[in-house]
């Protein structure tokens, strides 16, 4: 008996643990970003480039495009995304770029997959952050505006207005702004992410 009783609990622990492990290791299913780009003009934009981060991760992914097309795709695996996630969307090509965020619903989760077309906008010049191919006081004025009353004064371009290269908007970057406006043959500068001079 003591081995029957032995037997039975090893077949009752083999199955607890099976079923306990079983949901452990489910299979993790596809999830697909897709779409397409355009320049500004509305036509398409071929072999873009086209840089999906996860902001609530924090990891970033180099979406798939093709010789000839606007078309860009990604494949990752459910675990990678969560309803409720921003996902932002840099595309740049044709001389052109533009960032979106996009929050993914949980009809997307269940889908697999969603398609965000991207319009690319002109790359101004670093500093000109209303994107009037002039850097000047109203640049100053805008910027300073925007770092001290965030969400009050959108830039056209918040990569012109980082002009320290810092990844962050501040009053070092009004700062140097400002100086460069004044005496633009004594400063450089240095907006690093995206395209544009100084």
């Amino acid at each position: 008996m003591d081995k029957m009783n032995k037997r039975i609990l090893g077949v009752l622990f083999t199955a607890l643990m099976i079923c306990i492990t079983a949901p452990a290791i489910a299979q993790l299913t596809p999830f697909v970003v897709s779409g397409n780009v355009y320049d500004s003009g509305g036509n398409p934009c071929d072999d873009p480039v086209v840089q999906v981060t996860n902001l609530n991760t924090l990891e970033s992914w180099s979406a798939t495009t093709s010789s000839g097309s606007n078309y860009y795709q990604l494949l990752l695996d459910s675990g990678d995304v969560n309803a409720g996630d921003v996902l932002e969307i840099e595309a740049s090509g044709c001389s052109q770029s533009k960032m979106v965020e996009y929050i993914v619903t949980e009809s997307e989760i269940n889908f697999g997959r969603f398609s965000e077309d991207i319009t690319l906008e002109q790359i101004c010049l670093c500093g000109d952050v209303n994107c009037d191919d002039c850097v000047d006081m109203g640049d100053v004025i805008l910027l300073l505006n925007n770092v001290t009353k965030p969400g009050s004064y959108p830039l056209s371009s918040k990569w012109a207005g980082d002009v320290n290269c810092d990844d962050k908007l501040d009053m070092e970057d009004v700062k140097m702004l400002l100086n460069y406006v004044g005496a633009p043959e004594e400063y450089v500068l240095n907006c690093c992410q995206g395209g544009g001079e100084s």
